[in-house]
């Protein structure tokens, strides 16, 4: 083999090494507090429990979860395919009583609260909104 082939051989090695790298684990879409909130349970959402509105524009993964604090929220968090699905499904989410969702970059999230203290779920929100896709 002359001096250029192998050059050729180890430059495309090296590249097949290189792409061969680990993908970083996927963050926890819920933390364990936020701000006097504690999580009190969570769970994957299926393909078949996540609204169809929000499966028809492509969803990555999909969790609910029960905070515990001034009052009960139950938080559902959905990782779209796109920013622009998220935004889509914060623009055509139809409003339900003592719930508000956001979108922040390729994540949905919908907050609905029992006997919870409007301040304390403003709070929450905020809180949620910061920390999403981190």
């Amino acid at each position: 083999m002359s001096i250029v082939s192998r050059l050729i051989v180890g430059l495309i090695f090296i590249l097949l090494i290189s792409c061969g790298g680990r993908q970083q684990p996927a963050a926890r879409l819920f933390p364990d507090t936020v701000g006097s909130w504690k999580l009190k349970q969570s769970a994957v959402l299926a393909a078949d429990q996540v609204p169809e509105p929000i499966r028809r524009l492509g969803i990555r993964r999909a969790g609910s979860a029960v905070y515990e604090g001034s009052g009960n929220l139950k938080v559902e968090i959905y990782e779209m395919t796109s920013s622009a699905a998220a935004f889509e499904a914060e623009q055509t989410w139809r409003p339900v009583a003592d719930t508000v969702a956001f979108h922040k970059e390729s994540f949905f999230t919908v907050v609905h609260w029992e006997n919870a203290d409007r301040a304390a779920v403003s709070a929450f929100v905020r809180e949620m909104e910061k920390r999403s896709g981190q």
